[in-house]
């Protein structure tokens, strides 16, 4: 019996040691991470499809169009990574190993930890055009916004436009001369702002923000900044939801995007047919929402 005992004994003491190298049961910390977001301001030509090719991760990005982006930030862990940017699967120009495999740009980026980041590619794909293409890494630094404004910034991807000028007045509709002083003056091409506050819009307002040359007031592009929404509390049967920020939502922030026009392109597929794409003759914007107004939802 006495045998038996011990022998139980030992068996307990080795089964604690074995749980305490189980390596399921060890502690382990969030691992330390970078956010990113894509633009696509490559004007003459096809979508991208842009990848971490270091890294398998959910911040890359598929199938993103001229004058469009990504929204909000991915996460991926900080560190040096290597970016791809490949035509997209499915253009007129085919999805030929040849096409989609093409590397139209690539970049080494360093991003730190708890860093936001927008990679803005911009310029031209056709060679001998100016600026040719490449990919630009732009830090995103959330303002603090105070309480009764709004922030707004903006990044001028439009090499055909230029520096520009900057407008934004309080208004319900676009159009028409622009009037006042720019809250932002000869940005250049290729580059981003720092951030202004503006109060927050009221009643039926937003703000209409105008993009026109540095040295001129024509319009150049012309769009009415979100107006984003308020909280909704929980009701018995719904659930509470945050708001959404926008210029009628004090302490939001977000980014302006200027494009210029498209320019036409003709696709030559590796068999030799062809699809024109025609240009446009006005540029466009976008809105990077940044930073949101309390959140109220658990």
């Amino acid at each position: 019996m006495r045998f038996s005992r011990l022998l139980f004994i030992g068996t307990a003491v080795a089964a604690l040691a074995a749980c305490s190298d189980d390596p399921v049961s060890k502690e382990v910390g969030p691992e330390a991470s970078a956010a990113v977001r894509w633009i696509n301001a490559v004007a003459d030509t096809v979508p991208m499809d842009y990848r971490f090719v270091d890294y398998p991760s959910n911040a890359s990005e598929p199938s993103l169009a001229f004058q469009s982006s990504s929204g909000r930030w991915r996460i991926i862990p900080a560190g040096t990574h290597a970016v791809k940017a490949f035509f997209t699967n499915t253009t007129a120009a085919g999805s030929e190993p040849s096409v989609v495999a093409t590397v139209i740009d690539e970049a080494s980026f360093q991003l730190e930890a708890f860093k936001k980041y927008t990679v803005l590619h911009y310029g031209f794909a056709k060679s001998g055009a100016t600026p040719q293409r490449r990919l630009i890494l732009i830090e995103d630094v959330v303002p603090s916004v105070p309480s009764g404004q709004v922030a707004i910034r903006v990044i001028n991807a439009a090499p055909t436009f230029g520096a520009v000028n900057v407008y934004a007045s309080l208004g319900t509709a676009v159009g028409g001369a622009v009037a006042g002083t720019p809250i932002f003056s000869n940005v250049a091409a290729g580059s981003a702002t720092g951030w202004v506050n503006l109060p927050v819009a009221t009643g039926a307002n937003t703000y209409r923000v105008t993009a026109t040359p540095a040295a001129a007031t024509t319009v150049l592009t012309d769009m009415l900044a979100p107006t984003g929404s308020a909280a909704v509390a929980a009701t018995p049967t719904t659930a509470a939801l945050d708001p959404v920020p926008g210029a009628q939502q004090a302490t939001s922030a977000f980014t302006i995007v200027v494009f210029g026009p498209r320019v036409a392109y003709v696709l030559r597929t590796p068999t030799g047919g062809t699809s024109a794409v025609a240009g446009t003759s006005v540029g466009a914007t976008t809105t990077l929402l940044d930073a949101w107004p309390p959140r109220i939802s658990p």
